[in-house]
């Protein structure tokens, strides 16, 4: 009987708790960019950390600069203390290729599967090499995958508006701290704005785009018409691409971006956050930044412990009935 009981409080605490939504970006945590295969990037820089499961060709590209010792630029300083030692930046798994002439490009530590290829300058990393393959990326990408789909099949947790075929206006609060919303890569390539009012800082914004080849560009969270500017720290959103094949970006985005299986073409702009993509190709003016941190998953309430719940043993349920025959003899005496 007493199993019985705990077994039913277990159901109802399950089902109060369906609709809880867990990320876990695994491997790829503290990563700027999580790239499966290959990456080529010409120029510019990372803030934060890179790894890529394939080759790299980083041309004159600076990696992980907010990871330098000592040093003071925009956005967090992600070295500690004054006089800290450099830390791992940049982890490749096949072969690394940078400028001839490049010097302290790395700006930490390297981990190098392959080789340093012909062409490439010796001096790039600033901090030591190490020979490794600390990251398995095919069990990454596939626990990473699944994250993606997984997401996708969220409903949205409000209103959703498509205004002027170019504002997506989310109208709602939201649900455990998360909010969902579905558009499809045509209404990401065409929105200039996104509004919703409704959310804080402390909530997580997961948006699910559909769509196997996708273009965007830059898109605002400011204010509107009457409705406020999105008051959502960048490190709380996620871009969620779970069929994308090819993404191409220009311009300003903050935001985090969850792309498994896709190719990302980054043009040109500021990418301010995360991105988890199956390869990268970068221009010279396509900026890695973490304008706030990386993202931060929503936070799951903690567990109950289902109430016990006594049932009485059989001898005290005796006791108890020959306890109540015997008052109903006495109150018919009395009668």
């Amino acid at each position: 009987m007493l199993k019985q009981v705990s077994a039913v409080f277990a159901l109802a605490l399950a089902a109060s708790h369906a609709n809880a939504i867990s990320i876990d970006l695994g491997a790829a945590k503290g990563y700027n960019l999580f790239i499966k295969e290959n990456f080529t990037q010409p120029g510019a820089d990372s803030q934060g950390k890179i790894a890529i499961g394939g080759n790299a060709n980083i041309g004159q590209y600076d990696v992980g600069v907010n990871y330098e010792p000592n040093t003071h630029r925009d956005g967090i300083q992600f070295w500690k203390d004054t006089g800290s030692s450099y830390s791992d930046v940049l982890v490749v798994g096949g072969n690394l290729t940078t400028a001839s002439y490049a010097w302290g490009n790395v700006k930490g530590n390297l981990i190098l599967g392959g080789e340093l290829t012909a062409g490439s300058s010796k001096n790039a990393v600033a901090g030591t090499t190490t020979k490794g393959t600390p990251i398995d990326f095919n069990s990454a990408f596939n626990q990473l995958t699944d994250l993606s789909k997984s997401l996708a099949t969220q409903s949205n947790t409000g209103g959703l508006e498509f205004k002027y075929s170019n504002w997506l206006l989310l109208d709602g609060i939201a649900d455990k701290d998360v909010y969902v919303a579905n558009i499809t890569g045509q209404m990401l390539a065409n929105a200039t704005d996104l509004t919703a009012d409704g959310l804080d800082r402390n909530d997580t914004l997961i948006i699910n785009v559909s769509g196997k080849n996708i273009t965007f560009d830059s898109l605002n969270y400011g204010s509107r018409e009457s409705y406020d500017a999105l008051d959502l720290a960048a490190s709380h959103i996620i871009y969620n691409f779970f069929e994308a094949e090819n993404i191409t970006f220009s311009g300003g985005l903050k935001g985090n971006i969850l792309a498994p299986n896709a190719n990302f073409n980054f043009l040109h702009g500021d990418l301010s956050g995360q991105v988890i993509a199956k390869s990268w190709t970068g221009g010279w003016g396509a900026q890695a930044n973490m304008w706030d941190g990386f993202f931060v998953p929503p936070v799951e309430p903690p567990p109950v412990t289902p109430p016990v719940v006594k049932v009485p043993e059989p001898s005290s349920l005796l006791l108890l009935v020959a306890g109540l025959l015997a008052l109903m003899l006495i109150r018919r005496k009395h009668a």
